[in-house]
């Protein structure tokens, strides 16, 4: 059974596509199932994410930058959290597969920009889909609640100024799971993005489909490894798939709170990039920023200056 991706027109002639987590941490996983769809039709796939861990101290893997590495497998010594290390063990030791997980230091927009241009050079990229765990990354910035936006806003921005990449979509899956979200206006947003021709269709993952056994193979195999701080997201959307529903938790981190899963989380959606940063008040804001901080104190002025907008609460998943 095969993952029946709506975005296969857009994708079709990249000849080297990048599949990036957006928001850090886990992200990238969220893509994989996307990953495992199209190398089997015969396209070649790199992935990368915005990293949560030391990539300037990291003494292995490819160097291109200081602030960007590719990740492989060949690095024995223990870290303290490090999802992409771990995933591309698993590629070497479950798939056989030397896989380079390409890693970006978190930093502000402006060397974050440099060094997708680098990589873009070095991969001859033709075509970015940015993979956002969770749907804050759809968020303008007026909403009552906004989950964390920043570390997504900063992979939107810098891909939306890739404007010689000439396909760049983005991606979300496990709507539901983020908390403090205004999700009524999550909806909205996706209104107007149709409006805008900005929304590309949706799909869902499936148990039968053996891209996703391998994704959920790939996600707990990271997770079991020592220091590797479980990812909600990725949970909740597993025990989606696997048919749990309400408050269920797969992993001991999330016990204690309470937790709404449900079929919605299963869902990809999928948009153009442009467009969502069309939409997006925050983004002016953080232009030229070196460091990640700097994107932060941005966003405490953005946010007390700005309107917020009603919530007119149609629909709560």
């Amino acid at each position: 059974m095969n993952l029946n991706l709506p975005i296969l027109d857009q994708v079709a002639n990249c000849k080297n596509l990048l599949i990036a987590g957006m928001g850090g941490g886990f992200d990238l996983f969220c893509g994989l199932p996307i990953y495992f769809e199209l190398r089997k039709r015969g396209q070649t796939v790199h992935l990368a994410n915005f990293s949560f861990s030391d990539i300037t101290s990291f003494s292995g893997g490819t160097r291109l930058t200081p602030t960007l590495v590719g990740v492989d497998a060949n690095y024995d010594r223990m870290v303290i959290y490090f999802p992409e290390l771990y995933l591309a063990k698993w590629f070497q030791e479950k798939q056989d597969d030397p896989v380079t997980i390409w890693s970006f230091q978190k930093t502000g927009t402006a060397p974050l920009l440099k060094d997708y241009r680098v990589l873009v050079d070095h991969l001859d990229i033709d075509g970015i889909l940015l993979i956002d765990g969770g749907v804050d990354s759809l968020v303008r910035g007026d909403e009552e609640e906004t989950a964390s936006l920043i570390e997504d806003s900063t992979s939107l921005f810098v891909v939306n100024e890739l404007q010689d990449v000439p396909v760049r979509l983005m991606g979300c899956i496990g709507l539901g799971v983020e908390l403090n979200l205004t999700f009524p206006q999550i909806f909205e947003n996706i209104a107007n993005l149709t409006k805008m021709d900005g929304f590309l269709g949706s799909c869902s993952l499936a148990p039968q489909m053996w891209s996703y056994q391998l994704y959920e193979e790939s996600v707990l195999y990271v997770q079991s490894q020592r220091m590797q701080d479980p990812s909600v997201i990725n949970s909740s959307i597993i025990s989606a798939v696997r048919g749990e529903y309400g408050n269920h938790h797969l992993t001991k981190k999330t016990r204690g709170s309470h937790l709404n899963i449900s079929p919605l989380m299963a869902l990809y959606w999928f948009f153009d990039l442009p467009a969502v940063a069309e939409q997006n008040l925050f983004l002016s804001e953080i232009a030229d920023t070196d460091t990640f901080m700097d994107v932060v104190q941005a966003y405490i002025p953005f946010k007390r200056g700005l309107k917020v907008r009603r919530n007119n609460k149609i629909f709560q998943p």
